[in-house]
């Protein structure tokens, strides 16, 4: 019938923003059932001593306490996957501070479900 199961991951460098915490654009993609997200330090972060991933109302969904320096990572699986029935923001909350400059290479690990073909 034509139905699928992907295993995707979307990708993009995020710069943070002066403040106690920084959101992305919209990064999850509608409907996606994410496992996790994972990040990596691209630009070491200044003005605060660690930081959270999550999205709102959930500021450290995918974790908390991460170092600030140049290639420090966050591993953030989720519990039990966590489906997004809308376009989702990530946001970055400081820890210990507030930003002051930094980048975050992030990716969402999700599947996407692909109905049967249509007939």
């Amino acid at each position: 019938g034509g139905a699928v199961t992907l295993t995707k991951i979307a990708e993009t460098d995020h710069i943070l923003s002066a403040g106690a915490s920084s959101v992305t654009s919209t990064f999850i993609p509608d409907k996606a059932i994410v496992l996790g997200v994972t990040a990596r330090v691209v630009e070491a972060i200044t003005g605060a001593t660690g930081w959270s991933l999550g999205v709102a109302g959930s500021p450290d969904r995918y974790g908390s306490g991460y170092g600030v320096d140049l290639n420090a990572f966050a591993h953030g699986v989720t519990g039990q996957p966590q489906a997004y029935f809308g376009p989702t923001a990530l946001e970055i909350t400081a820890e210990g501070g507030s930003f002051s400059a930094g980048r975050i290479r992030l990716a969402v690990h999700y599947a996407d479900l692909t109905p049967p073909s249509a007939v």
